[in-house]
């Protein structure tokens, strides 16, 4: 039986997540990786390098030089050689200690390029656990003709990732949604499982603000002139 870590390779793009990231490494460490290679890559300016090395126990970390997202999400595959990368995001929390080996036994089974799962709100905020719900549906809804893989949880094969090009480093944002357009909706597959992430956009940009700006990248998702010119600071800083 081939192991974990012969499989995956996790990427982590990172961008000061000192209060985040501790919940991530916590959560990785219950996956059972034995040994699987977790690269970080960083850009912060705070001091989420130190947290990463005092929260490493018993993970095999990398840290390198990252920069914005899909920057730091290809530098990290870059380095990878096994035939499986993960993507996940530094503020995500894996609620079962099973979710990697499930999503990686599933993408061999049924022979996908692509798999993520469903998001859920961990804070205990009402009107983002609502959005995130809705969200949920409406991916769930599409993904027969329009697979969307959440960076925040994202696992792919390497040479089909390397096939389409990596993420496009031209997007700020969604760059997520970009690349997920590309794999075939049949080789696509949304596991019956959960990853969290807080309130914390929702808060910053108001609930109205983040469902419109959502809706609004979606409209848009067709008009290159949208994405070279929007800003999308409010959403990343």
């Amino acid at each position: 039986m081939t192991k974990l870590s012969d499989k995956i390779t996790i990427v982590i793009p990172a961008k000061n997540e000192a209060n985040y990231i501790t919940n991530l490494l916590d959560s990785l460490r219950k996956q059972q990786l034995s040994g699987t290679k977790i690269i970080i890559a960083d850009c912060s300016t705070d001091n989420t390098r130190q947290v990463i090395k005092d929260n490493s126990g018993f993970l095999n970390i990398e840290i390198i030089e990252g920069g914005p997202v899909a920057v730091a999400r290809n530098r990290g595959a870059e380095l990878a050689t096994t035939p499986y990368i993960l993507f996940i995001d530094a503020d995500v929390v894996l609620f079962d200690p099973y979710v990697i080996r499930d999503a990686v036994d599933e993408l061999e089974f049924y022979d996908l390029d692509l798999v993520t799962g469903y998001i859920k709100c961990y804070d205990n905020d009402t009107r983002a656990s609502v959005s995130f719900m809705i969200f949920n549906c409406i991916n769930d809804t599409l993904k027969h003709f329009a697979p969307f893989a959440v960076g925040a949880f994202m696992l792919t094969r390497r040479d089909k990732f390397r096939e389409l090009g990596g993420f496009d480093e031209n997007f700020i944002t969604s760059e997520d949604y970009f690349l997920s357009r590309q794999y075939d909706p049949k080789r696509f597959k949304i596991i019956n499982h959960y990853f969290g992430q807080d309130s914390r956009r929702f808060k910053k940009m108001g609930y109205f603000g983040m469902a419109w700006y959502l809706i609004r990248n979606f409209l848009n998702r067709n008009n290159p002139t949208y994405w070279n010119q929007h800003k999308h600071n409010q959403y990343w800083s």
